[in-house]
């Protein structure tokens, strides 16, 4: 399987879908970028994608989660994308990003639902490298809107039929 967006250029996603972009929900940057895939596997059910920033952990303590969805339609063929902007259609099984977390200030912390959905690239520090895992799964998932990252990571243990990983930088807002 692989996965790839024409919104990352030479490796670095185009500054409309994080800090640098133009659409917010609060303080979370929300315009989520195209991703597509192919080469699932015949007997995939649903897909699920984890868009984490790993590069937080020496600024928060822990990896950022920008981005859960569940429940991804494999497409024909097992090819398929997520559009532009897509997450703000609210068509997508989508769970909470870091922005609900309690260690978060005041000023930036967002409720469970404003929390959930795409969260754009912010880093605060320098250039951060992002992850997006993309999983063919064997079955749909018992989740709803708002599910927590280690909910859909217990649910897809044992339904696993292929994974694929896409690495890219964003750069910080004074870069």
């Amino acid at each position: 399987m692989k996965i790839w967006s024409h919104n990352i250029k030479n490796n670095v996603l185009e500054d409309s879908f994080g800090h640098r972009g133009t659409e917010f929900l609060k303080t979370k940057p929300c315009r989520s970028f195209h991703v597509a895939w192919e080469g699932a596997p015949d007997k995939t059910k649903s897909l699920a994608l984890i868009f984490l920033d790993y590069e937080a952990i020496p600024v928060c303590g822990f990896p950022w989660i920008h981005w859960t969805v569940a429940n991804i339609h494999p497409g024909q063929n097992g090819s398929g994308a997520l559009h532009e902007n897509m997450s703000m259609e609210k068509k997508l099984l989508e769970g909470v990003t870091s922005w609900n977390s309690g260690l978060l200030p005041k000023e930036w912390y967002l409720d469970k639902e404003d929390a959930s959905g795409y969260g754009g690239c912010a880093p605060p520090d320098k250039a951060h490298l992002y992850s997006i895992d993309l999983y063919a799964l064997d079955t749909a998932l018992d989740l709803q809107r708002g599910f927590f990252m280690n909910e859909l990571t217990s649910q897809m243990k044992g339904h696993i039929l292929a994974h694929a990983t896409m690495d890219f930088w964003y750069k910080a807002k004074d870069q």
